[in-house]
């Protein structure tokens, strides 16, 4: 079964793309929708998620550290970790 797909998001990207005046600015545009959607299905506050990596108060783990962590809870995941 196919996720499900973020049509708001695939909306405002292609609106974005249709307004930055760059391929870097769509870029980051790109990348920070991916950070908010990430964010948003770990239950975590996108802007205090962008302020703990400014800032570095170690209050927030990294994405990577967290979707780790979940993954490890996961069982189909771990059938996929080489042994």
């Amino acid at each position: 079964m196919a996720p499900p797909v973020n049509f708001r998001h695939i909306q405002v990207h292609t609106a974005i793309i249709c307004a930055t005046q760059t391929l870097e600015g769509t870029q980051a545009w790109d990348t920070f929708m991916s950070l908010v959607a990430t964010t948003r299905k770990l239950g975590i506050s996108f802007f205090e998620y962008v302020r703990e990596r400014i800032i570095h108060t170690r209050k927030i783990p990294t994405l990577a550290t967290i979707l780790r962590e979940q993954s490890s809870l996961n069982s189909f995941a771990c059938s996929l970790m080489p042994q």
